[in-house]
């Protein structure tokens, strides 16, 4: 090498290089910008296998690792694959993806990258550049070399992955971003990514995205034997199921109880579900050494919603509602529309909610507990009740529009007439009736629940009234077990409350429930009890009404005395000009003389009846009074009569898409069809029964297909 110029730089014709004692190529570089980056050679450190052994109790999980293995085993020459599993935070997704890393890890030469987001995010976010430099450590890039910015680091990556195929797990992301520079080009390669969010932006960049749902029972009972032991599950097996329903299908609730089961052998899993079964304290028994870890586990996706999201998350869980519509998040949040669904889109991505087929949204058992967990602690008492508030209004308000849509002009204890007045009808014209009951019937469970909420919050006025409100939907669908309850409810609420005519009218109409189901003593106690609060209450019409029901009462353990009960009714509602129900009463006492055997009395009070009851415009009960005139005929000998009525109730109920009553007048109109030898009319009208039965889940149609059979012989 020259001497130096005076100014201490060598002359260019000076230079020499002179390389000693070094092995492998060397790189003369003449000027240099930017990062400066000495790959080692390949094959000179152990390729990385950094994703952890799958959890110990591994149960299950059939289906998404078979649907793993056809998006992913595509062999060494195929594109790389992308997956995304979304889910609840601890359902299970990082034990998936080691499960399946365990079964194929040998396919990935290029090595195995794992990156715990949950491990390395701070309140700023997560750091990617760290992430990445810590991939880079593991390829074999000495600190001094890794480039600064991600981009450059990004490209590194991909460029000492292209050659073999690489497998890349990304747990607990929770933002899209974190994701794109960790994808590699090498043919054969697979990149897993687990989250809370469904991350539906990285379909984009070409991820199949997969959702996993909780465990089912048997594999939460599979899960708890495989930890705890299968002699102490099965010693307490009965009460071992209802815990795993308590864990709700959730990996980590039922591995929490796992282990304090494991570190206490005294403790038996009678005494954990007893601490499980009270709802106000379920998440506190998930600790383990005082940590409440599955509240733990949700805060951390909690804290990632944005404020709008994060209020109906928590009002949500102070509402009494399993299923949620966009028009009841909107009541929650008070709120148009359009936000409510905003901020329900959010909770969805997030896993805090499932989309519900058809229309509708629903919470996981845990996730709601929490969400009332964070509502108590974030939320003031005043927020709580303005939030229960709105949703009383909201369903006291449609129910009430609902019962006017379906029943009409009745008698109603209720004057709800305040919440309708200014108020747009949701269920207007002649599509409102089938329209309201449509809602009755999806949002049953809800009405019952928001029932009970009312009971519990000592808004006993309110109670009573929706469940007077929900008389439209039990008389006319005929759930027998929440009518019951609801009454029960009701009823209860109107004696503290102290209205005697709101209890009387309750408890009359659940005698048709009780009747119905065979409970005769508990409907033949509520209707004498509701026949002294009617009379107390001097409401004329409302003793009407107790009377027509005790008349129904008897008509099944005392026909005999039937006819008593409605002249009494009859005569009530005379007494108090009530047109309707002075039809009402006469058609039943007709049905009741028919049953009797004279025919001939029974068909003039039926005529009666269905005169009158058209003059009151009540067009269902006038075809319900046509089926049983046609029924009457038939018993007297008069066929052609008869067919000529029940033809008619057939046309009347057919046009009203009332189809249980119309498959009762096609019975009847089949037996006199078959009484005349109309074998042809007999089956068609019987097959129509045989659809409307089956369509709405009647049970023991044997018979009845059975009597088909024949007739087509």
């Amino acid at each position: 090498m020259g001497d130096p110029n005076p100014d201490g730089r060598i002359a260019r014709s000076d230079a020499r290089n002179v390389v000693r004692t070094v092995t492998g190529n060397a790189v003369q570089i003449g000027s240099l910008t930017g990062d400066l980056v000495v790959h080692q050679p390949g094959g000179s450190f152990d390729r990385p296998r950094q994703v952890p052994p799958t959890p110990r109790g591994f149960v299950d999980r059939e289906t998404i690792l078979s649907t793993l293995d056809k998006l992913l085993l595509g062999g060494s020459s195929a594109p790389r694959q992308f997956v995304v599993i979304s889910g609840l935070a601890g359902v299970g997704k990082t034990a998936v993806v080691r499960r399946w890393v365990h079964e194929w890890a040998e396919r990935f030469s290029g090595g195995q990258f794992y990156v715990d987001y949950a491990a390395v995010r701070t309140d700023s976010g997560a750091p990617v550049n760290d992430a990445l430099a810590d991939c880079l450590l593991a390829l074999g890039v000495q600190h001094e070399h890794i480039p600064a910015t991600l981009s450059s680091r990004a490209n590194l990556f991909r460029t000492m992955t292209a050659t073999a195929p690489v497998l890349v797990v990304l747990d607990d992301v929770t933002e899209p971003a974190q994701v794109p520079p960790f994808l590699p080009n090498s043919n054969g390669s697979v990149v897993l990514v687990t989250s809370s969010d469904r991350l539906s932006e990285l379909a984009l960049d070409g991820a199949h995205l997969l959702v996993l749902e909780p465990l089912d029972e048997r594999s939460g009972l599979a899960l708890l034997r495989e930890l705890c032991g299968p002699a102490r599950v099965l010693a307490e097996a009965q009460v071992a199921t209802k815990l795993v329903g308590f864990c709700a299908g959730l990996p980590v609730a039922l591995r929490i109880v796992a282990a304090r089961l494991m570190s206490r052998p005294q403790l038996t899993i009678a005494c954990l579900a007893g601490e499980l079964a009270d709802e106000t304290t379920r998440l506190a028994a998930f600790s383990l050494r005082g940590e409440p870890l599955v509240s733990a586990v949700f805060d951390n996706a909690y804290r990632t919603l944005p404020a709008e999201a994060a209020a109906l998350y928590r009002g949500l869980g102070i509402a009494p509602m399993r299923k949620v519509s966009v028009e009841v998040a909107s009541v929650v949040l008070d709120l148009p529309l359009a936000r409510a669904k905003r901020s329900l889109d959010v909770l969805v991505d997030a896993s805090f909610l499932d989309e519900l087929p058809g229309n509708g949204f629903t919470m996981h058992d845990l996730v709601r507990l929490h969400a009332r967990e964070r509502s108590m602690d974030e939320d003031s008492a005043e927020r709580r009740e303005s939030v229960l508030d709105r949703i009383r209004t909201h369903y006291l308000r449609k129910s009430a529009f609902a019962d006017r849509a379906v029943m009409g002009k009745r008698m109603r204890i209720a004057d709800l007439g305040h919440l309708l007045e200014g108020e747009p009808d949701p269920f207007p014209g002649e599509a409102g009736k089938a329209a309201a009951l449509e809602w009755l019937c999806d949002e049953r469970g809800n009405l019952l629940a928001v029932l009970h909420a009312l009971a519990d919050q000592g808004w006993d006025d309110s109670a009573w009234q929706l469940c007077e409100s929900l008389h439209a939907l039990y008389l006319n669908r005929r759930f027998l077990d929440d009518w019951v309850e609801a009454s029960e409810i009701g009823a209860a609420a109107a004696d503290r409350a102290g209205n005697a005519a709101a209890e009387a009218r309750l408890l009359s109409v659940v005698s048709r429930a009780y009747t119905e189901l065979g409970e005769l003593d508990l409907a033949r106690t509520r209707l004498e009890r509701a026949l002294v609060l009617a009379e107390r209450s001097e409401h004329t019409v409302l003793i009407a009404s107790v009377w027509e029901f005790t008349g129904r009462y008897r008509d099944r353990v005392d026909p005999g005395s039937s006819a008593e009960a409605y002249q009494r009714a009859i005569e009530r509602n005379t007494e108090a000009g009530e047109r309707r129900g002075v039809a009402l009463a006469t058609y039943f006492l007709g049905c009741a003389i028919s049953s009797g055997g004279d025919q001939t009395a029974a068909l003039e009070v039926l005529q009666r009846a269905h005169r009158l009851l058209l003059e009151v415009n009540d067009v269902r009960m006038a075809g319900r009074g046509s089926i049983s005139l046609g029924v009457a005929h038939f018993r007297s000998g008069d066929s052609a009569a008869a067919r000529r009525e029940l033809e008619r109730a057939v046309g009347v109920f057919t046009s009203s898409k009332a189809a249980h009553y119309e498959a009762e007048a096609r019975e009847a109109l089949a037996e006199v069809a078959e009484h005349e030898g109309d074998l042809r009319s007999a089956r068609e009208n019987l097959t129509r029964v045989l659809h409307i039965r089956r369509a709405s889940g009647a049970p023991n149609l044997e018979g009845l297909v059975a009597h088909l059979q024949r007739l087509t012989v």
